[in-house]
């Protein structure tokens, strides 16, 4: 009996390098990878992605009784997020899950979640970026995969081009058509009465700001929406600065209404009320809003520099994060402190201009 033992512990000790063998190539057929994608790498689109022993993972990941029961899914294959550049898009899960085949379906959104992952992804603004894609478990290191920096490289759509060239013909309709207005027509001037009672036109200030805020923010809506698809960008902060904007232009037109530079009714000789559109150059242009009946204003330049300078701020900002900018109580004080001192500065010009037309002038020849 000893002796027949000690042959079969021998027979199992020469064996168990060939059992360890032949089972060596069945955990490397376990392990996924991702092979190919179907469908367009860009926001709202549904892609699927084709994973080799899917099925092996998930049974033995999962084990035999690993089924779908809901929400709470106890399916491996479900919990599986997209990577791109090693980043995983959090809580994006599957659309559906095709084991036999080795599919998984997804349809890249962008939810709280994930939200900073794709700030990182889709900037600095370009039409196309090539990324590693794979997909894993969350916190878990992705599957292999076919599409490396230094293979296959996926290509991540990040402006539509098609798109782009609709918002880029929107907008540079609108800029030329409003640029033609402002330098054939009086929509960026004021009127003003010169010392002889000549009407004339020369720029606003206030309304130059309030064209150059509009223009700024309606094409920062539209280049997030391309990229994002996210058209709720509009924030209070935003709402407020084109607010002051607005009412910095309104209350410029109150003071003038109270003073004899709007005059209602035109002089009899026509042609002493001059537009001047003709002669428009830059010179006239930063002249006339940095000038008032004294000279050069302070009040001004402070509101110029300052809308300059937000105005950077606000646009490195919204392309760096694709989304609007948030200002903050200081900020909106400022801006508003700056447009509120250029308002009251027009009030005693007003008065000025006032003074001057009630003074006896010189009376025509008879």
């Amino acid at each position: 009996m000893n002796r027949t033992r000690i042959c079969l512990l021998a027979v199992l000790l020469a064996t168990a390098p060939a059992w360890a063998n032949a089972e060596a190539p069945t955990a490397q057929t376990v392990a996924p990878h991702v092979s190919a994608i179907r469908g367009e790498l860009e926001l709202g689109r549904i892609i699927e992605v084709q994973v080799d022993h899917l099925a092996e993972w998930n049974l033995a990941l999962g084990g035999p009784a690993a089924v779908r029961t809901g929400p709470a899914s106890v399916h491996p294959a479900w919990q599986l997020v997209p990577y791109l550049d090693g980043r995983a898009l959090t809580g994006l899960t599957p659309l559906a899950v095709d084991l036999g085949a080795g599919r998984l379906q997804y349809r890249l959104t962008i939810t709280p979640r994930n939200r900073d992952t794709w700030t990182h992804l889709l900037s600095p603004l370009a039409f196309e970026r090539a990324v590693q894609f794979s997909v894993g478990l969350e916190q878990v290191d992705p599957f292999s995969t076919d599409f490396t920096l230094s293979s296959r490289r996926a290509q991540l759509t990040i402006i539509n081009r098609g798109w782009l060239l609709t918002a880029v013909l929107i907008v540079t309709t609108l800029s030329v058509a409003f640029c033609g207005l402002a330098m054939h027509t009086t929509v960026l001037m004021e009127r003003c009465k010169a010392a002889d009672g000549t009407l004339f036109h020369r720029f606003s200030l206030a309304k130059v700001q309030l064209a150059l805020w509009f223009f700024v923010i309606f094409s920062t809506f539209l280049v997030i929406w391309l990229v994002t698809g996210n058209f709720d960008s509009l924030n209070s902060s935003i709402l407020s600065t084109l607010s002051i904007s607005a009412g910095t232009a309104l209350g410029d037109t109150f003071v003038k209404a109270s003073g004899p530079t709007t005059a209602t009714r035109a002089p009899k000789d026509a042609g002493s009320d001059t537009f001047l559109a003709p002669s428009w150059t830059a010179r006239r242009f930063m002249r006339e809003l940095l000038s008032d009946d004294e000279g050069c204003s302070i009040a001004r330049f402070q509101m110029l520099a300052w809308t300059l300078a937000l105005v950077i701020v606000f646009l490195a900002d919204a392309f760096d994060n694709l989304q609007m900018p948030v200002f903050g109580p200081e900020l909106l004080y400022l801006l508003g402190l700056s447009t509120g001192t250029y308002v009251a500065h027009r009030v005693p010009e007003m008065q000025r201009d006032r003074q001057r037309a009630s003074a006896p002038g010189p009376r025509p020849p008879t």
